[in-house]
Parts: C-alpha cells; structure tokens; sequence
C-alpha cells in the first residue's frame, strides 16, 4: 500500500488552547478567516459528515468528509474513501498543543493512503500543504485578534 503524509509545521499561536479551540470549532465563521475552507458544516459527532468547500489552487471543490476524531481541545479529524480505501483514503488532522497558560500551537497532518495516493500526493500535496499553512496563520491572526478584544 503506498501512504503518504503531508504535514505542516507547527505555528505558535499567543492565545489559550482552550480559546483556539472555541476558534477552530466554530465552522460558522470560517468564511470569515481561513482560506482553504471557506465553509464547513459539521456536529463533530463521530461519524457525523463533515460537508466542506476547499480551495485546491484556483479551483473550490465541495467535499463531504466523516468525522472520525474529535477530542477537545486537542484534536479534530475527518476522513474520506474516494472510491475505495485500496483506491484512495484520506484522514486530515489539525492537532492544537498546549505551550503555556496563554499559547498553543497548531499543525496539520494529512494521510493519504492507496494506489492513488502518490499520483494525488504529486499533483495536490503543493495546493494541500500551501492550504493546510494558510489555516494555520488564519488561525492564528483570528484567534490573536479576538483574544485580545476579550483582555481589553
């Protein structure tokens, strides 16, 4: 089986866990601050659909993925068979970690697995990485901005 992995790097974001966590969860407003999914409609039930508009590039596909981890405040997961999953199967995790009382970092990790996945990998691992970084420094601009409206 051919698995590939596609990570960001961790970024440091100057707010509580707890706090970003509030942030990342709140799929009502993403279209208010993070790039690659502009919309996103999910319980984070597990086993819930997750029903997501991404931008590859220049171009926007809607998805609907399952939600297969959800533990607060530390870590949401979707995943997805495309076909399937000896074809292709995706698991997407954004992970939050604790730095201090006032900070936490925040990363991405996509799984790709199936003969599909090095032809995906070549051809949308750019779009994918590119897109996972710029829900990292989304995050962090939203999350900052709003932690510092609630000290003042």
């Amino acid at each position: 089986m051919n698995n590939f992995i596609v990570r960001t790097d961790r970024i440091q974001i100057n707010a509580p866990i707890d706090f970003v966590w509030e942030v990342l969860t709140d799929v009502e407003k993403y279209g208010e601050w993070n790039p690659f999914t502009s919309q996103a409609r999910t319980d984070f039930k597990i086993g819930s659909p997750a029903r997501l508009l991404v931008r590859m590039g220049p171009t926007k596909f809607r998805i609907t993925e399952t939600v297969c981890a959800f533990e607060k405040p530390r870590l949401i997961s979707w995943s997805r068979n495309f076909g399937t999953s000896w074809l292709l199967f995706v698991v997407r995790e954004q992970h939050l970690e604790p730095i201090s009382d006032d900070s936490c970092s925040y990363h991405n990790v996509d799984l790709l697995n199936g003969v599909l996945s090095p032809i995906i990998s070549l051809l949308f691992g750019g779009y994918i990485r590119r897109g996972f970084s710029d829900v990292g420094v989304g995050l962090k601009l939203r999350a900052e901005t709003l932690y510092r409206e609630t000290k003042n």
